[in-house]
């Protein structure tokens, strides 16, 4: 976040360059259809995708290149920000 926007902007661009999510098993028609994809930022596909198949996620350079912690089935489990947040959620039940 100490990146002016236009950076920030620029480097999610060059990070979605690195994408793997359309070689991946589990990715369809559909969402290709969609123009969907580098669910590790934008979410889960909440349209397209309903099975887990097979996940390259470990292998993709984008989760790792920026730090992020889970690095499995963004498309079907969501993105980053939304995993963190539902696990400090279940944090606070214990």
């Amino acid at each position: 976040m100490q990146m002016p926007l236009a950076a920030r902007i620029d480097a999610l661009k060059a990070e979605r360059a690195k994408c793997i999510c359309m070689n991946c098993p589990t990715y369809t028609k559909c969402a290709e259809n969609f123009d969907q994809g580098f669910f590790c930022f934008t979410g889960m596909s909440i349209i397209c995708i309903d099975h887990e198949v097979e996940c390259l996620c470990p292998k993709c350079p984008v989760p790792q290149d920026t730090g992020l912690k889970h690095t499995a089935f963004y498309c079907t489990r969501g993105n980053e920000k939304e995993r963190r947040y539902d696990q400090s959620l279940a944090g606070k039940e214990k």
